[in-house]
């Protein structure tokens, strides 16, 4: 039995990445811990003196002798382009999730590197997680490329292990009853499924002495990185300091419009609030980096991005002794309470894979609109930072007094058999011209839209509809609801054959307003028939929406019946 080292006062945690949680439920980093030289089957040997953290410094710099490290980006630009048009509220949460890492981030980054004479391979660390790596491209290097690589094996507690398979590592005990750690050197011969570890006293498995253990690596083995990289392979004429630009495409990066309508007392006008919502769903951050979005439906195609290879530990024993003496270790503390949102507003709702919402913006500085193309560009006013998993909204739209006008649609079922009781209530639509002269007259992205209405002096909430891509001069429906108290009933009253393959059919359709105010009801029917005709109308219809539209006004608590005629083949 071989003499195990006893550490009264723990050694400190936190600071590195050498450590591997084996029983612990913390998984900190011990540093300046010294380590044992490998050692052979049975048999032990005492520990030297480099210590963990010199090894940290030792990684710090390059591992090879022609590996350049970049130094960090000295200015980050982004430019956002949307993965789906749909909105993201109206997403089931899988699709949600698959529409974050669809959307697609452009990075430009400006680093300056001092470079050797000869042939040497430059490394960009830092670089997103999602990076497309075929499309990065460096410029204002003083030679040719050879070759590229983008290195994607993360340091995680698996690979960690799966890295030193054979190799020396250092285990630290701590005992149940008194507190104490024991450290003694160890070889890892199984892992991460299952750790399994030669130690001065026999096999043994990770996690089952019944007490809290931990690994401690004096070394990151070659191959991992804590952060993905970018490596380019080139030939550098002679020794030089230069400025270069590193861009790339990366994924896990999405963004949506977002407004809020708040329609006026009177009922005649709305102020409309437009917001970009950021959404960065990868484990990247952009810090300080000028940023735009735009808008329109890009083509592209399907590219494979090599996920990051992560592993996690996993045990494969009951740790003994824990079920008549341990104790399970304590539940981890509540997170705090987020922080109030800048904006109260039912478009910020939950999104998957999010953690942290940032709301910014004001009336004096807002996202620019401009011209790419065909498609829109917005600036925004000043560089923000998108945390990892974060979504962060700056202001882009401000319009005060829109004129809409409020309708009561409904949609005749020429199929429908259904009787009076189950006549859908009429849908609550608000209709607005993308116009100037109406106080609009912007592009609007497509995205989410939350109407809120004014009751009792307080705002209250009216409904919410996702929106398309609006243009300019267009006119657009909002359907934010159903009206209680509107009633629509269509029956048909005669159906006759107007020929050998036609069929004639009459309708009447009674409108009923129990408000105290006027209304205007939009009847539709669909052109879904074959051949279809109006044969008789109670007034001239339009077309809304490829179907056939009347409008009605009624009086306070009035009532009307109207009658038409359609013929259609059949």
């Amino acid at each position: 039995m071989s003499k195990r080292r006893q550490i009264k006062d723990p050694p400190p945690s936190g600071g590195g990445v050498g450590e591997a949680d084996g029983g612990g439920s913390d998984g900190s980093v011990i540093a300046d811990f010294p380590l044992r030289p490998p050692i052979k089957s049975g048999t032990a040997s005492p520990f030297r003196g480099r210590t963990f953290a010199l090894a940290l410094a030792l990684l710090a710099s390059p591992a090879l002798a022609d590996t350049i490290p970049s130094p960090a980006a000295e200015t980050t630009a982004v430019t956002l382009y949307r993965g789906d048009s749909r909105a993201f509220q109206t997403l089931q949460p899988w699709q949600r999730e698959q529409a974050l890492k669809k959307g697609l981030i452009l990075v430009t980054e400006i680093r300056t590197v001092t470079l050797p004479a000869g042939r040497h391979t430059l490394r960009f660390d830092g670089v997103a997680d999602g990076l497309i790596p075929q499309s990065a491209a460096v410029e204002g290097l003083p030679g040719g490329v050879i070759e590229r690589n983008y290195d994607y094996a993360l340091l995680s507690p698996g690979t960690l292990l799966e890295r030193s398979l054979n190799q020396p590592v250092g285990i630290v005990r701590t005992n149940r009853k008194t507190g104490r750690q024991t450290a003694e050197s160890a070889i890892v011969r199984q892992g991460p499924n299952g750790v399994v570890l030669q130690t001065a006293t026999g096999v043994e498995a990770l996690g089952c002495s019944g007490g809290a253990e931990r690994l401690v690596f004096d070394h990151v083995p070659e191959g991992l990185s804590d952060k993905p990289a970018l490596s380019t392979l080139i030939d550098v004429p002679t020794a030089t300091r230069v400025k270069l630009t590193l861009s790339y495409l990366a994924i896990g990066v999405n963004w949506q419009a977002d407004y809020v309508a708040r329609i006026a007392p009177d009922g005649k006008t709305l102020d409309l609030t437009g917001w970009l919502t950021l959404v960065n769903s990868s484990g990247t951050s952009f810090v300080d980096a000028p940023t735009q979005a735009v808008a329109g439906k890009l083509s592209r195609a399907p590219v494979n991005v090599p996920a990051a290879d992560t592993k996690a530990i996993q045990r494969a024993c009951w740790p003994m002794d824990t079920t008549t003496h341990g104790r399970p270790p304590p539940p981890p503390p509540p997170p705090p309470p987020a922080p109030p949102m800048a904006m109260a507003s039912p478009v910020m709702m939950a999104r998957g894979g999010v953690e942290e919402i940032a709301v910014s913006g004001s009336r004096a500085k807002m996202a620019e609109q401009s011209e790419l193309g065909d498609y829109k560009l917005y600036t925004l006013p000043e560089p923000v930072t998108v945390a990892a998993r974060q979504t962060k909204q700056v202001a882009f739209l401000d319009q005060k007094g829109v004129t809409f006008q409020r309708l009561y649609l409904f949609t005749v079922d020429p199929w429908s058999d259904e009787g009076e009781d189950q006549v859908p209530a009429a849908t609550v639509l608000l209709r607005l011209e993308n116009k100037k002269d109406q106080g609009l007259g912007k592009a609007l992205p497509s995205g989410a839209l939350a109407v809120m209405e004014t009751a009792g002096g307080r705002p209250a909430f009216a409904g919410e509809q996702a929106m398309r891509d609006v243009p300019v001069g267009q006119p657009f429906d909002l359907a934010i609801g159903r009206a209680m108290d509107v009633s629509i009933r269509p029956r048909v009253v005669a159906e006759t054959k107007a020929g050998r393959h036609r069929t004639r059919r009459t309708y009447e359709v009674d409108l009923a307003n129990a408000k105290s105010g006027p209304i205007t009801i939009e009847l539709r029917y669909p052109q879904h028939q074959t051949a279809l005709k109006v044969i008789s109308e109670p007034k001239r219809h339009d077309i809304r929406d490829g179907a056939i539209a009347w409008r009605f006004t009624l009086s306070p608590n009035g009532r009307e019946t109207v009658r038409y005629v359609v013929e259609y083949e059949g």
